[in-house]
């Protein structure tokens, strides 16, 4: 018998169990970095203008800035004064790809291992103060988050997805652990949480297989789709291999949970 979860019922990640997802990504991400020869660091991803090295730079910047609310306000400044007309987050990510841009590979990846398990390390004593504080993407339409949510929530996810960016652009079989399933019902707690449209299941496959509800009431449709596929989509980027189809029920579900977005 298949056992459906209700998305909403899954239990947001609280801060006190925040590193039990992000630990073993980081370690995932850190095994993947290992087997990159330098020239796949400068292949082109997804991620429109970044490489792999860029990627990764960005990544670093995550840590940075979240051990050190001076380096994230000065990057926020040189981000909006160097690229005036992206939203804020991503003008604050372009600025640390850019203070990361004169680096070897090496030094790269040596950074990224020091500065996430500093992180992991510092992140469960960060005080309720900081944890509180509203940050504003900048992105139409996305109401400010709390800087809890954001690193107890949002920088695994965001993570975790670079990590299918980087096996993407270097042909690499993206490696599945057990913290997936994790990622993704966080990610399909906040669809479900944002989700206005009618209810429906949702049959994922491949690499987290599984059946989730979405939305309130009796659902009136059964639509699947690949698992990363329906990650990247929800994430903004273009998925094809998404495909979502619908099994049974009202086909028009099909486009607008591909148009969907999550905050990754």
């Amino acid at each position: 018998m298949t056992t459906i979860v209700r998305a909403h019922d899954v239990a947001r990640t609280d801060h006190a169990h925040a590193t039990d997802l992000m630990r073993p990504e980081v370690e995932a991400m850190q095994a993947l970095l290992g087997e990159l020869p330098a020239s796949e660091w400068l292949v082109e991803t997804d991620c429109p203008g970044w490489t792999v090295r860029d990627v990764v730079s960005h990544l670093i910047g995550n840590a940075e800035v979240t051990l050190d609310n001076e380096l994230m306000a000065r990057r926020v400044r040189e981000g909006t004064e160097r690229y005036p007309r992206l939203p804020l987050l991503n003008a604050m990510n372009e600025a640390a790809v850019d203070g990361w841009r004169d680096r070897q590979t090496n030094e790269l990846a040596t950074e990224f291992t020091r500065l996430w398990w500093q992180l992991l390390d510092a992140l469960p004593s960060m005080p309720d103060a900081v944890r509180d504080r509203m940050f504003d993407s900048g992105y139409p339409d996305v109401p400010p988050v709390s800087l809890g949510y954001v690193v107890d929530v949002v920088l695994t996810r965001d993570m975790w997805m670079h990590r299918i960016d980087i096996c993407r652009a270097t042909g690499r079989t993206f490696a599945t652990h057990a913290h997936d399933r994790g990622v993704v019902e966080q990610v399909l707690r906040d669809l479900d949480d944002e989700w206005a449209g009618p209810a429906f299941v949702l049959h994922l496959t491949g690499a987290v297989p599984g059946d989730w509800q979405i939305g309130d009431d009796a659902p009136v449709a059964a639509l699947q789709g690949d698992a990363l596929g329906v990650m990247r989509s929800l994430s903004g980027r273009r998925a094809p291999e998404a495909n979502v189809t619908v099994h049974r029920g009202e086909p028009g579900l099909a486009p607008t949970l591909q148009s969907a977005r999550v905050i990754f």
